[in-house]
């Protein structure tokens, strides 16, 4: 199933807040994850699976152009070019888009030699699998990838994203529009569009859930599950009045791209919501930002350790399974430290984090909060 005109006209008419920090998220992780594979890995896969055409009409580029320009403009390029070929798979299955997509990446000019761009016309999930089925017959590994899934509906196999998954080194970034599938588990007819889906037929349990809230939190659970991903990271995006349009959700079984995830959504949503608003002008100047609630950390950091000695590398490792990033675990325990709720031991020299101090928690709950 696929929901809508595959043109999409007024998707590439409008540039709202959602398709912005869509975009600043994909372009903030992959300004870290090049440069990162690039030290240990002689080709890199950068795949779009729903291309579009590469520019809206008020000119802001979309996925694939924004992924090149990320590269191209990177302050590390060349070191990351001398030892690593990387290359663009662009699928869109509109023709007039796909025509579009090429006239935007020639635009681009010549491009440096490690860098190539293979755009295709047609569906992506074919052409994935055969590429798939090709690489486990003759027992090769595909090259470490970050594999984009952008759907105006939502045809998304599960067995095919977790095939990908099954190899090493391949990262997906999924648009799971949460909106269509509400609607599609309240009608039988797409029942088995829903489970291919989700890879199960868990779903039909979500329809009779009456709370929205709750039902969404559960669908989303649901399909994070079904991934087999060590770590599946979330950020949600709101429509005007407030409502769940989609989820972004990050699937990798590597701790450095949890991590770097992690600091990207920060950077798109500040104020620790891990939301992002389709009111929210892209041209809009933010100059104040909420200090983010640090209470929720605070609680399940005090209640996993309190009256316990950690090294600091455990906590990181525990840290790994929260949103919150290092920053904030640093500025809860200096907190702590001052309230004389923890003690920091075990280390030589001036106190820092990064010497593994050994922290003695407090057996008195009470006194934190």
């Amino acid at each position: 199933m696929h929901w809508g005109n595959a043109t999409n006209e007024s998707y590439w008419a409008e540039y709202d807040g959602l398709q912005h920090a869509k975009h600043q998220l994909l372009g903030r992780y992959l300004g870290g994850w090049f440069p990162i594979l690039a030290r240990w890995n002689g080709r890199v896969l950068y795949v779009d699976c729903h291309a579009g055409r590469g520019r809206h009409n008020k000119g802001q580029v979309g996925s694939p152009i924004l992924a090149l320009r990320t590269l191209l403009e990177h302050r590390l390029r060349a070191r990351i070019l001398a030892s690593t070929e990387v290359c663009f798979a662009f699928f869109e299955i509109n023709r007039p888009n796909y025509d579009h997509l090429c006239a935007e990446v020639a635009s681009l000019g010549k491009l440096p030699h490690k860098i190539k761009v293979d755009p295709f016309y047609g569906d992506y999930e074919a052409q994935l699998r055969k590429i798939v089925k090709g690489l486990k017959q003759q027992k090769e590994q595909l090259a470490p990838a970050f594999a984009f899934l952008d759907p105006y509906g939502f045809k998304l196999p599960m067995d095919l994203f977790n095939e990908l998954l099954d190899f090493p080194q391949c990262e997906l970034l999924i648009n799971f529009m949460y909106r269509y599938v509400d609607m599609a588990i309240h009608n039988p007819a797409q029942a088995h569009n829903l489970d291919r889906l989700f890879g199960c037929t868990h779903w039909r349990q979500l329809s009779d859930i009456e709370d929205r809230k709750r039902r969404a939190g559960e669908t989303i659970a649901l399909f994070s599950r079904q991934l087999q991903a060590e770590y599946v990271t979330h950020m949600y995006m709101k429509a005007a009045n407030g409502t769940l349009k989609y989820v972004l959700l990050h699937a990798t079984n590597h701790r450095k791209g949890r991590e770097l995830m992690k600091e990207a959504m920060w950077s798109v949503t500040p104020d620790g919501s891990l939301t992002a608003f389709e009111r929210n002008s892209p041209d809009q100047l933010v100059l104040i930002v909420l200090d983010p609630d640090l209470g929720p950390l605070k609680d399940h950091l005090w209640d996993r350790f309190v009256g316990k000695q950690v090294r600091m590398d455990k906590l990181y490792d525990w840290l790994l399974g929260e949103l919150y990033l290092k920053k904030h675990l640093h500025k809860v325990l200096r907190g702590w430290c001052k309230e004389g709720l923890i003690k920091c031991t075990g280390y030589c020299g001036r106190f820092s984090f990064n010497k593994n101090p050994l922290v003695l928690f407090s057996a008195k709950r009470s006194a934190a909060i």
